[in-house]
């Protein structure tokens, strides 16, 4: 992990929309306007660093396009992966909550466009608006839903229905037509995959290999398509004894 912040590249030429974010989906447009022009936008290249380990972020941001990637250092140098903040997501607000040693690395694994909103504006905002407040504390609620989630995960099951649970978990529906079927797209690729469940990448690649010559997924360049979710189901179903 580079250990230098690159600098943001500011567009005027693009115009930052806070109601496609989640938290802010209830402002109205003169609203949305108003607040957005306390906001700067930025376009980040794949790679850059947006804020890096003991340096507290100044601003709150706002994916507009492209995904960003949070990682925390624990132990002797080693990552822990956090999460996954895709168009419309929001990254560093708990700084705006409660200052403290934000020892978290947030990267753009993805060409990106962000929106960066100063502390003490996002301050203000979920100050004078309670719907916004709302929203933030049903963000925050699901967030800790998953890392205890993931914390069970890592407690209890191994590597191999780890893997099975996080392919579930961040997969969606293929399409109407095919209910029984779901996918990832864009794929993750392994080694992403090997920092969700805390393995090897070596043992995540050989547990895909072993999945997708039993039928179970595929993978192109475009996703990873689960063709038979039930038989993750059923395999989790038998090691949790249900």
């Amino acid at each position: 992990m580079t250990d230098r912040i690159t600098p943001e590249t500011n567009d005027t030429d693009i115009e930052a929309k806070l109601g496609q974010a989640e938290i802010f989906a209830g402002l109205t447009p003169d609203e949305d306007r108003a607040w957005s022009k306390q906001c700067t936008i930025a376009k980040y290249a794949a790679g850059a660093v947006l804020g890096d380990y003991g340096k507290c972020p100044e601003t709150v941001f706002i994916v507009q396009s492209g995904h960003l990637r949070a990682t925390m250092r624990v132990g002797s140098g080693k990552e822990l992966f956090l999460d996954t903040a895709g168009p419309g997501a929001t990254a560093a607000e708990i700084v705006a909550i409660h200052p403290w040693n934000y020892d978290v690395c947030l990267m753009a694994t993805t060409d990106s466009v962000v929106v960066l909103m100063p502390i003490p504006v996002f301050q203000r905002l979920i100050a004078e608006n309670h719907h916004v407040c709302t929203a933030l504390l049903s963000v925050l609620t699901k967030r800790l839903q998953v890392l205890h989630a993931r914390l069970c995960e890592l407690s209890y099951l191994d590597v191999r229905h780890r893997l099975y649970t996080t392919l579930l978990r961040l997969s969606e529906p293929l399409c109407p037509d095919k209910p029984r079927e779901r996918w990832i797209a864009p794929p993750v690729i392994h080694s992403a995959l090997a920092e969700h469940i805390g393995a090897r990448r070596e043992t995540v690649s050989r547990e895909m290999s072993r999945l997708t010559q039993d039928g179970v997924i595929e993978r192109d360049r475009k996703a990873i398509l689960i063709r038979q979710p039930h038989e993750l189901l059923r395999r989790l179903s038998q090691i949790t004894g249900d």
